[in-house]
């Protein structure tokens, strides 16, 4: 469901930012903490293809539109004056009760040579017809650039955006997005986008029930990009962070997830621009295209890592009862060629990581509190003795098997291990471990796709 949303909120913006919101998705979608659990309900039908294909349609008129203009000065002004084709327009006024979605303008003021527009989106209901319907406040939307058409500054508010379907329904409240661009020569952005969401709730009803109850919440996400240039290379920064995750009677307390990428040739980010602006102009079907994108940023990762590029995952942790679970750590390539990547072990032989796991003793209880008591019927008499033992056996096993077979050690009533990769080879807690043959056989035979953390807003070339 939250996909959903944010598929919904994503396509809107591409209507608002001329192009430049495709590349700040990953600032501008506020990703849900680490597995939790409990997982939103899942809707049989979102977007209807008809809704879907009209995003689509209105996404590449525009891009026709601005051809190979690089200048966010003149696409900005175009933008002013666009009218999307006599086809669309009804469409669109069925999807945003306007023919112009996101109709922006200039306005006088600010600083001495700086651009100024102002625009945004009126408050609205979209029944779409298939049980799953849109509705949203005002949105508020400030633009600016300057004189070269070098800069891009946006500001937006939105109070508030609803799915709605038989049942249940999932909200995100008091939405912020800025973001701060300079692009270079290259049309490379190099800058920063934060969005901040003040709750996204999702309520359902029981079968058979026509009460509708909160399912689950988050509270105060925020998630931000960096992109900084240093010399032939950049630096790509994201983090991630949920102050609470509400489901049930449960809280964990807090969620977090910061990393940033080292050593990403200035020269592959220049040519990641130009391909998916090059991608964006041409009259493609789908799946071509999505073929097309997932080649580019392939692509994009193998020179990254033939680069020397590292990850450095910065911080992975969650808080529940007052106590945090973390994880640490770095990974890399060792001088990796392009005959690697036809050869999977050999590749695999070339990944250097390590990763440090810290788990308070106390979090181990507390976890296996909770599922002892699913398992206990909560009328007997001895409900609670039972619960605390059988969180006892957990821990003594968790603990008693991690400590006792070195795997790890116990450091101020925290679990504490260190897994390292080097060579083809895993040692957890300096102990050798031995790689299922079938792990490795389906990993190379269902290779994941490289997720790669976005730039900052790029334009639409």
């Amino acid at each position: 469901m939250k996909k959903t949303l944010l598929a919904v909120a994503m396509a809107s913006a591409v209507l608002a930012i001329p192009s430049h919101a495709q590349d700040a998705a990953p600032a501008a979608t506020p990703a849900p903490a680490p597995a939790t659990p409990a997982a939103p309900p899942k809707l049989p039908e979102i977007m209807k293809p008809e809704t879907t294909a009209t995003l689509r349609a209105a996404q590449k008129e525009w891009q026709v539109a601005v051809g190979k203009e690089v200048n966010v000065a003149k696409m900005l002004e175009l933008y002013t004056k666009f009218q999307f084709s006599p086809d669309l327009q009804p469409k669109l006024k069925e999807i945003f009760g306007t023919e112009r979605p996101f109709a922006i303008q200039r306005v006088a003021g600010g600083p001495k040579g700086q651009i100024n527009y102002v625009g945004g989106l009126a408050p609205y209901t979209y029944l779409q017809g298939n049980g799953t319907d849109f509705s949203w406040t005002e949105m508020a939307l400030k633009l600016s650039t300057d004189k070269a058409g070098r800069a891009l500054n946006t500001d937006s508010t939105w109070p508030s955006l609803m799915v709605t379907r038989p049942g249940g329904s999932l909200s995100i409240n008091d939405i912020g997005m800025t973001t701060r661009a300079v692009y270079g020569a290259d049309n490379v952005g190099y800058g920063t986008a934060l969005i901040k969401v003040g709750s996204v709730v999702v309520r359902d009803s029981a079968p058979g029930s026509s009460e509708i109850k909160e399912a689950m919440r988050f509270e105060g996400i925020e998630g931000k990009s960096d992109v900084r240039r240093r010399g032939a290379m950049a630096e790509i920064i994201y983090s991630n962070s949920v102050k609470a995750i509400v489901f049930g009677d449960e809280r964990v307390e807090r969620s977090n997830f910061a990393m940033h990428i080292t050593n990403v040739p200035v020269k592959a980010l220049a040519d990641l621009t130009r391909q998916l602006r090059d991608q964006q102009g041409a009259d493609m079907e789908n799946e071509a295209e999505k073929k097309r994108t997932l080649k580019t940023m392939t692509d994009f990762g193998k020179r990254m890592v033939t680069a020397g590029a590292t990850l450095f995952i910065d911080d992975i942790s969650a808080a529940y009862h007052g106590n945090v679970a973390s994880l640490k750590g770095r990974v890399s390539f060792q001088k990796v060629v392009e005959a690697d990547f036809s050869n999977f072990n050999a590749l695999m032989k070339k990944i250097v990581a390590h990763f440090e796991v810290r788990v308070p003793v106390a979090l181990v209880r507390d976890v296996a509190r909770v599922f002892a008591g699913k398992s206990v019927d909560p009328s007997l008499p001895d409900a609670a003795k039972q619960i605390d033992a059988g969180a006892d056996a957990v821990v003594s096993m968790v603990v008693g098997k991690t400590v006792s077979g070195g795997f790890g050690v116990v450091v101020q009533d925290e679990l504490r291990t260190v897994i390292d990769i080097k060579d083809g080879k895993v040692t957890v807690n300096g102990k050798a471990i031995e790689v299922p043959a079938g792990v490795l056989n389906s990993l190379k035979a269902k290779p994941a796709p490289q997720a790669v953390p976005q730039p900052a807003p790029q334009p639409a070339q």
